[in-house]
């Protein structure tokens, strides 16, 4: 059947709108002047009722905005020691409650008394006393010239003075929180806690 030349502008009258109506979305569409033809009209309302849901499905089923990722917890910051680290460390008494790395011979406890005026350290490893200088660099603790008395003590606590003296023959490295005092050797840590308020 041969087509009119009003069917063929209603045909292209309906491609421009239907490109012109996913162009707008939902926005109202009105026949162009001039073209008076419903069938256009009812195409392109037709196409926009089609096109809504569609519209609208899409935003609902969205991919969901994804959840960043937890923090990384930053790296703990050491603590800024003052000019003389010493001061953290004199006028306090500690006590040791347990060893990592080994044992005190005879059980222990080990005792560290710090002076508050000269540099020097009282020692206790459950047999002798001893006594020596300190020198607090940074976090190293070194404990020289140790004196101790001469008392004879039964097995096992009488290797105490010997375990002693070789934890003490190194620098420590060593750590202050709060009441627990921390001191390391390359081979054992000796945790302390302190014995009597800071009357600093």
């Amino acid at each position: 059947m041969p087509c009119t030349g009003a069917q063929t502008v209603a045909t292209q009258d309906d491609r421009h709108l239907s490109h012109r109506a996913a162009e707008r979305g939902n926005r109202q569409v009105t026949a162009p002047k001039g073209l008076g033809s419903l069938r256009s009209v009812l195409l392109a309302v037709a196409f926009l009722a089609l096109v809504a849901p569609v519209v609208g499905t899409g935003a609902a089923t969205a991919a969901p905005v994804p959840v960043p990722p937890a923090p990384l917890r930053p790296a703990p910051v050491p603590p800024i020691l003052p000019d003389d680290p010493y001061t953290l460390l004199a006028g306090h008494s500690y006590s040791s409650v347990g060893v990592i790395g080994g044992a005190i011979p005879g059980g222990g406890p080990l005792t560290v008394d710090f002076a508050r005026g000269e540099r020097r350290v009282g020692l206790d490893a459950g047999c002798n006393q001893h006594a020596g200088t300190v020198t607090v660099k940074g976090d190293q603790l070194r404990i020289d010239r140790l004196a101790s008395t001469m008392m004879a003590c039964p097995a096992p606590r009488s290797e105490a003075d010997g375990w002693l003296t070789r934890f003490t023959s190194v620098p420590l490295t060593w750590r202050v929180l709060g009441p627990v005092l921390a001191l390391s050797s390359p081979v054992q840590t000796v945790v302390l806690v302190e014995q009597q308020p800071s009357t600093r």
